[in-house]
């Protein structure tokens, strides 16, 4: 929400406290040498790999050390002390940040620079009354205030507990949180595909989740960008700002819809845990052609994973065989016409169902080794694996609030 207060001074100072913090960590930050993995494409979606001899950071993080970091802050700090334990956990977290991007070649070896102006409030910092906080500047001497009684979400959040703030030079950004009652009885298996996300529920079936929009969006955008990339040389600049015009159009509506996703998901399956499979997108990336491997840069498999932990338990199992094992007797199905089929005991499904169910038995911890018929499904007679259609599509509703069901 916006603020009309005069917090320069604050943002200011924050600011320099934070790079000093920064500093102080790097200094005293210990580089090691070890091996790392690169490859680069030689064609034909196929990659050369090689092995380096890289050097690794590691950050000084004893209780020691952090003692004496907050000591040498809090020198001549003319605010709230806490203020600099707030600074020394974000430049933590921005450190972090950097280690990882580090690592996988996006930065280098150079110390990051504080450059955007915003204090991070800590709970500490703030007394709430309702839906008035009051926020500590320099105790006994300077506060700020504001009420979030009349901003647009109030209604939402009015029984929440709020959580940090982070002040900027023209708005305050506001968390909440609550506590939820979970039982955790239900588990679902989720099975990650291009085009959808197959829910096996073990009261609801079936119901495939349909990300085709999802992919369209992504797929508009990367024809246009594709384009403007093929004649940025006729005039590098003016592209340039359509570019970035674009990339930004791309990524702020693929957000747009995976948070809704998210949201629709958590309504759809309540009081659930969701399990999922610990795919590695780089490995699968290693065996498709052109077009698939398009494709598969597409698929937001980790974002929505994310987004969802925010909101619902999250359980991973090991992907391996999830979909090519049969769930009745164990052994290894044969894909034919786009469905699979048990040389075995003779089963015959949807690739994507199997999938999903394997990965909700998973979850329950079982081996995908087959058993009792009886065992697989108790509540419907004989215990037969009677859906391979699923019960219901479902698609994200972008106006709305909940999934919109379309019958198979």
């Amino acid at each position: 929400m916006n603020h009309n207060w005069s917090v320069e001074d604050l943002l200011t100072e924050y600011q320099k406290l934070l790079q000093r913090a920064i500093d102080e960590i790097w200094e005293n930050t210990t580089w090691k040498e070890k091996k790392a993995k690169h490859r680069y494409p030689i064609g034909n979606g196929k990659y050369k790999y090689y092995e380096t001899t890289r050097l690794f950071p590691y950050f000084p993080k004893s209780n020691e050390f952090k003692r004496e970091l907050r000591n040498k802050l809090l020198k001549d700090w003319p605010f709230a002390k806490h203020y600099v334990d707030s600074t020394i956990k974000t430049a933590y977290s921005i450190l972090e940040s950097w280690r990882q991007n580090y690592l996988k070649g996006r930065r280098k070896r150079k110390k990051p620079v504080v450059k955007r102006k915003f204090v991070r409030v800590k709970t500490t910092l703030m007394k709430v009354e309702g839906s008035k906080i009051r926020i500590t500047v320099k105790p006994r001497k300077k506060y700020l205030e504001l009420d979030y009684s009349n901003e647009w979400f109030y209604e939402r959040i009015k029984d929440w507990k709020v959580g940090e703030l982070i002040i900027r030079e023209k708005d305050v950004y506001l968390t909440f949180s609550k506590e939820v009652e979970f039982s955790r009885r239900i588990k679902i298996g989720v099975d990650s595909n291009l085009m959808s996300l197959d829910v096996y529920h073990p009261e609801k079936g079936w119901i495939k989740v349909d990300l085709s929009e999802l992919h369209g969006i992504a797929e508009t955008y990367d024809r246009i960008i594709d384009r403007l990339k093929s004649i940025q040389k006729k005039a590098p600049k003016r592209i340039s700002r359509l570019l970035q015009k674009y990339y930004a159009r791309r990524r702020n509506r693929i957000e747009d819809y995976l948070n809704k996703l998210v949201v629709q998901l958590s309504r759809e399956f309540p009081d659930t845990v969701f399990v999922f499979e610990d795919l590695n997108k780089f490995k699968m990336l290693e065996n498709g052609s052109r077009d698939f491997n398009r494709k598969l840069s597409r698929s937001t498999w980790g974002k929505i994973v994310q987004k969802l932990s925010y909101r619902v338990p999250i359980e991973f199992v090991n992907p391996a065989g999830t979909s090519s094992t049969c769930p009745k007797c164990g052994s290894k199905l044969e894909s034919r016409n786009g469905q699979v089929e048990c040389p075995n005991c003779g089963f015959k499904s949807d690739g994507q169902f199997v999938g999903a169910f394997n990965i909700f038995v998973r979850g329950l911890g079982a081996a995908l080794r087959g058993g009792e018929a009886r065992d697989l499904l108790p509540y419907e007679p004989g215990g037969e694996l009677r859906l391979v259609n699923p019960k219901s599509v479902v698609r994200v509703d972008l106006s709305g609030r909940t999934f919109t069901h379309v019958p198979s």
